[in-house]
């Protein structure tokens, strides 16, 4: 997300660059969900690969399952994260535009 100042020295966030952000994350999500497909341990061919390569094999993939499904949650609360922080920013814009409006 795009922080930038104005020139009182206010952080101004820009809504377009909010949605791309999110967007970018959003196939991020989707990359590591098709990572963890390709990894998923049932993929494992019983045929060619058995004892304790199999198993190690096994252990690691679920492991790296593990870890790219809490990448996707992390992903999620930070888009969830930037929709809030923009909805407040948008919040107190309103409010400050609705008192602006009230001192005319």
């Amino acid at each position: 997300m795009s922080g930038l100042r104005d020139s009182s020295g206010t952080i101004v966030i820009d809504e377009a660059e909010a949605e791309r952000d999110i967007r970018h994350i959003e196939a991020a999500k989707t990359k590591l969900d098709e990572a963890r497909e390709i990894l998923n341990p049932g993929n494992i061919d019983g045929d060619r690969m058995f004892g304790a390569a199999h198993d190690a094999l096994e252990e690691q993939l679920t492991k790296i399952g593990q870890d790219l499904t809490e990448w996707q949650d992390i992903c999620g609360n930070t888009i969830n994260y930037i929709r809030r922080v923009v909805a407040e920013y948008q919040r107190v814009d309103r409010e400050l535009a609705n008192k602006a409006k009230g001192l005319k």
